[in-house]
């Protein structure tokens, strides 16, 4: 494939994903076990030909692992952990270019399906070291980690919607902070949330009414968000998002501190 490729474009660049310990990108003294299966090797086969790879970029196992499961949670894709090594070394590849017309494609060599009890079980990553110990994160580091990188001086604590506030006041509220959940606060006690109002919601009542953008928030709010606290396992927070439940409302102490959704937390699982 390399060639063909560079048959029909010079310039291109073929970039070798290698695990950390095979003889490609490590040599022959560096040769030495790895998880990541059906990719790299520990001895040069004949049918190889060196010269086609321009560069290579290795990836230990548990980068490849955590990939293949964010890959999985983020697009849909279940792919092996030797798909999560392509991932991880494109994904490094793009984080050095600066053309924005840049084109990089990559190879997913194998499905997921033979690792089910192995990438995708938690009990077989958490052994090798691969994920956190069950009960270490908390809600409160998934909280601070949305909010990283941003001013903490500027940012609300936590944007909620008052349940005198009309519809379009909520929506515009959404598309504003890139949020699909919002708490109905009280008109009198901002700490005192009374319901919850999401895009989901909003769209069912849009069906059959059409003058929905003028409505009063408390007529169409739905039951608040089940609450967590910042304290509690992330773990114990994903087994709340039972059905249709998205979000979770993230106490601190009796004070409502912001929200976390599905993703959110599964992201916190796969790292």
């Amino acid at each position: 494939m390399g060639r063909y490729l560079k048959a029909r474009n010079p310039e291109i660049v073929i970039v070798g994903a290698d695990p950390e310990g095979s003889i490609y990108s490590g040599g022959p003294d560096g040769v030495r076990p790895y998880l990541v299966e059906g990719v790299g090797e520990d001895f040069w086969p004949e049918t190889f030909d060196p010269s086609v790879v321009d560069r290579y970029v290795t990836v230990s196992d548990k980068d490849s692992f955590l990939a293949a499961r964010r890959l999985a949670m983020v697009e849909g894709i279940l792919a092996g952990g030797s798909g999560g090594t392509a991932i991880h070394a494109a994904l490094q590849v793009a984080a050095e270019l600066t053309d924005p017309q840049a084109l990089i494609a990559v190879i997913l060599p194998d499905g997921g399906r033979s690792y089910l009890s192995k990438v995708y079980n938690d009990a077989w990553m958490t052994e090798h070291g691969f994920l956190e110990r069950s009960g270490d994160a908390r809600v409160g580091d998934v909280l601070a980690r949305k909010h990283a990188g941003t001013d903490a001086s500027t940012r609300p604590p936590l944007v909620v919607v008052h349940t005198h506030q009309r519809v379009r006041d909520a929506v515009s509220l959404l598309h504003e902070h890139g949020v699909s959940q919002l708490p109905v606060v009280s008109a009198n006690d901002r700490a005192s949330v009374v319901g919850s109002i999401g895009e989901r919601g909003l769209l069912a009542h849009a069906v059959t009414d059409a003058a929905l953008l003028d409505a009063a928030i408390v007529d169409v709010m739905e039951p608040p968000l089940p609450a967590v606290s910042s304290t509690d396992p992330v773990r114990e927070a994903v087994a709340l998002l039972t059905g249709e439940r998205q979000a979770l409302l993230v106490t601190d102490g009796s004070a409502p501190a912001g929200i976390v959704t599905r993703a959110d937390l599964l992201e916190a699982l796969a790292r």
